[in-house]
């Protein structure tokens, strides 16, 4: 179901709730007397209502849904993928006769690479979570481009704050989450 049925759906159960709201009260209405409304008639309006507003609650989250399982997908590869990348530029790396040292930077690239399949998304932090993922790409793009030799290893300050992003924008939401 894409995001604009989605929306609709939920928009029409929505207006499906108003309606049976409003029936209920046309009969809570029509039924007035001197005694005041029937308690089933009274008991039913307010159910209605009651559901109306639980959904209302809900519907923020229940319309961010879509958006927040794009992000769980793109989250989900990003970092399976940049794994994958990290462990060929190692292989790349040593096929090609580059020093040792290059593993200094490279393996824990893939370490942080492997400990990012473990985030989550939920509702609240799926977009710096998306965002955090795209910048990883960034980050690993500079980081081959610096270990095949294309671009200066002086580039390697920029890995670094690349990665200060990535993993203070990581931190800072698994904060924001527990309070």
């Amino acid at each position: 179901m894409t995001e604009a049925q989605t929306q609709r759906a939920l928009h029409e159960t929505h207006q499906e709730l108003v309606r049976a709201l409003a029936r209920e009260h046309t009969l809570a209405a029509t039924q007035d007397s001197e005694d005041g409304v029937p308690d089933e008639v009274f008991d039913a309006l307010v159910e209605r209502a009651q559901a109306l507003m639980t959904y209302e609650e809900q519907l923020p989250a229940l319309l961010a849904e879509p958006q927040r399982l794009r992000s769980e997908r793109i989250v989900f590869w990003s970092w399976r993928a940049e794994s994958v990348v990290t462990a060929a530029l190692i292989v790349g790396a040593l096929l090609l006769g580059h020093s040792g040292w290059w593993l200094l930077l490279l393996v824990p690239h893939l370490v942080a690479t492997f400990c990012g399949w473990q985030l989550k998304t939920t509702l609240k932090d799926h977009l710096d979570r998306r965002y955090a993922s795209i910048g990883l790409h960034v980050v690993t793009v500079l980081l081959a481009l610096v270990v095949l030799g294309v671009i200066s290893s002086w580039f390697l300050i920029a890995v670094l704050i690349g990665w200060a992003l990535v993993g203070g924008g990581l931190a800072s939401d698994s904060q924001g989450a527990g309070k």
